[in-house]
């Protein structure tokens, strides 16, 4: 409750998703396809960095009117996956540019001449001086605190305690704690920390977690919130931080029912928000227009190319898919 904003989580909603989930064989990604991340005999400290700084970064990479996409070696790429692809081709040249003491000193310029495409346009990330900001700020905290090696950060086995020492650095600063969760999410999965008790993780919440959530119904605003979202006007950090923590709170009954780990339940959400439940196009009214490889097809491998929500999302069922989405928030490396 936020004066007259509140959020509300229908639990039963949540059941009868878990029950979705339940039916669905889920395949995990072990991130270490070398398009976008370190290989698997890498040095751990080396791998460790390459992660903490690049999920440092990995927030909102285009605007509404300013795409992050273009072609690199051949092939296409948007979003989170041109940032990845990027970053590793950066990381093959030069590894040691992903150390605490290189990061310290990197520059605005730098990251718009990293962070860039020249095909089939010229495309840069958008804020490159407050990314910039952000590395340099958890490379000094990191060389400070830890002796430059973040995996010194979760030497304890007690997610609460990563979670506190995260948030020191600005770029993992956010109360719900998307890019911490996310972290954590790629060190696990590569073996670089131990295997976390499932009733310690929560899903990383970001814009496409919480489009499908509000669809679905397991989180239901009130009316003034809302307008609010329909207004497409940017929201403050607080109804931000509001409607996230509904998200992840009812992520968490539906993962408790589905015995699910968060993190496993990440890797189909994300996917769903990025190919199913898009934005503009969600495929419960335009249908299935992905061609070639399809990563939610990777994940659930059974794919009627319709949305595994369809039987027990709301939106769906009134076909009001496209007039339902999420909060606007653009400013913000939260997520």
């Amino acid at each position: 409750m936020m004066g007259d904003l509140e959020v509300y989580i229908d639990v039963q909603k949540c059941i009868e998703v878990a029950r979705v989930i339940k039916s669905l064989n889920i395949n995990v990604d072990s991130f270490t396809n070398t398009e976008y991340y370190p290989p698997a005999t890498d040095d751990p400290i080396r791998v460790a960095s390459y992660f903490f700084f690049m999920v440092a970064i990995d927030h909102r990479t285009s605007r509404p009117s300013r795409r992050f996409e273009g072609i690199v070696c051949g092939k296409y790429y948007k979003g989170s996956d041109l940032l990845y692809r990027l970053g590793m081709i950066r990381y093959q040249e030069d590894p040691n540019f992903f150390s605490a003491d290189r990061m310290e000193k990197v520059t605005t310029d730098e990251i718009r001449r990293w962070l860039s495409v020249k095909k089939p346009y010229y495309t840069c990330i958008w804020d490159p001086e407050t990314r910039a900001l952000l590395l340099r700020d958890a490379a000094r905290k990191l060389n400070m605190k830890y002796s430059g090696n973040p995996l010194k950060i979760f030497e304890r086995e007690d997610v609460k305690c990563w979670l506190s020492r995260l948030s020191e650095f600005l770029a993992y600063s956010d109360p719900v704690a998307k890019k911490s969760f996310l972290l954590i999410k790629f060190l696990e999965r590569r073996g670089l920390i131990g295997e976390v008790e499932s009733s310690q993780l929560e899903v990383p919440v970001d814009n496409h977690l919480t489009r499908i959530a509000l669809r679905v119904g397991i989180v239901v605003p009130n009316e003034e919130l809302m307008n609010l979202i329909r207004a497409g006007v940017e929201v403050s950090d607080e109804v931000d931080i509001l409607v996230r923590l509904a998200v992840r709170k009812a992520f968490s009954i539906v993962c408790e029912h589905a015995r699910i780990r968060p993190t496993h339940l990440d890797d189909l959400l994300w996917s769903l928000g990025r190919t199913c439940c898009t934005k503009e196009r969600p495929v419960c009214i335009y249908g299935c227009n992905i061609v070639g490889e399809c990563p939610t097809k990777y994940i659930i491998s059974k794919c009627d190319n319709t949305c595994v929500f369809i039987e027990v999302c709301n939106a769906a069922k009134y076909g009001k898919s496209e007039k339902i989405y999420e909060h606007t928030k653009i400013n913000t490396w939260y997520y």
